[in-house]
């Protein structure tokens, strides 16, 4: 590749990365079109001129997203400076939503689960895009009890499409339903299993990660209100789970089907090209792990406390 255009490349990232423009901002500075910046922006990772992470005096962070990339196989890792007496997932949220903005591209289809990091990191992506033909999915049901409507999956690919100037879809049936009958029922549903056949050839899915440490959580009692979910975790040695699929902390992926779950199955999400997690919090540390002994996520996006912590317990 000819000199110039990879001074260019390192020209926009810094732009991007480091300064902080929109695509827009940097395409009027540079005199290009802002079309080309996203793609540019994407081969510049790809050529390893951007590795995604940010550092400080007090920690090498290269050294720490290294390890995350090198032990679990990751595509990428990236690392967010957390203070530590403030989790703020607001900043969390905008390092994502640049990833987001970034790395995903037209024609695609977007695979989402749900809560309130997501929603941080939706909320916080620029609000035009010029990508095309995009179409966003729901990859679990809607909650039991009356959750805040901004965290729900179905909000959420709304929102989502509305940023990628896609189109997005609805899965109308809760996550955990009382009975195999009703189950069934829901899933042979057509509607619904329109929905399904999109899961078998989706290009990316952003998941947050649930822990056996936040079952107290308000927004996790509306989520699963009546149903016996949580027993899963005292009755087993899951310590989180993905669209409400839980597994061990070494990896082991626990049986849930007792629990009648409408969602993809995690060795379904598995085989999606690019998996997202993002996650964070000293209550996630085991989980996130377990996730990644099990290899369902690509790419981690975490904070710098988080990551300690894992490197911690791989020691």
């Amino acid at each position: 590749m000819e000199e110039n255009l990879i001074n260019q490349l390192i020209s926009v990232s810094k732009l991007y990365y480091i300064n902080g423009l929109t695509q827009e901002e940097i395409a009027k500075k540079v005199h290009i079109h802002r079309s080309q910046i996203s793609r540019m922006l994407k081969e510049a990772r790809k050529l390893g001129l951007v590795k995604i992470t940010v550092t400080s005096g007090s920690q090498d962070f290269t050294d720490l997203q290294d390890f995350l990339v090198k032990k679990f196989n990751l595509k990428e890792a990236l690392i967010v400076p957390e203070n530590i007496n403030d989790l703020n997932l607001k900043t969390l949220g905008n390092f994502a939503a640049n990833y987001l903005s970034s790395t995903i591209s037209s024609n695609s289809i977007v695979g989402i689960s749900w809560g309130r990091t997501l929603a941080h990191a939706f909320q916080a992506m620029p609000a035009k895009s010029e990508k095309h033909g995009i179409v966003v999915v729901p990859l679990v049901g809607g909650p039991a009890g009356r959750l805040k409507n901004d965290y729900q999956s179905n909000r959420l690919a709304y929102l989502l499409s509305e940023k990628l100037n896609a189109k997005s879809e609805t899965l109308n049936c809760p996550a955990i339903v009382s009975s195999q009958s009703l189950q069934d029922e829901l899933m042979s549903n057509p509607n619904n299993q329109l929905i399904f056949n999109l899961w078998q050839n989706l290009d990316y899915a952003i998941v947050g990660i649930g822990s056996n440490l936040i079952i107290d959580m308000e927004q996790w009692q509306e989520f699963y209100k009546n149903s016996s979910f949580a027993t899963i975790f005292s009755e087993t040695n899951a310590v989180g789970d993905i669209l409400s699929r839980p597994f061990s902390e070494n990896g082991e992926i626990i049986s849930s089907s007792k629990y009648h779950i409408i969602s993809m199955n995690l060795d379904e999400l598995k085989k999606v090209p690019t998996v997202i997690g993002i996650a964070c919090g000293k209550n996630k540390i085991k989980s996130i792990l377990g996730a990644l002994n099990a290899h369902i996520l690509d790419v981690l996006i975490t904070t710098d406390i988080t990551a300690l912590g894992i490197r911690d317990l791989c020691s």
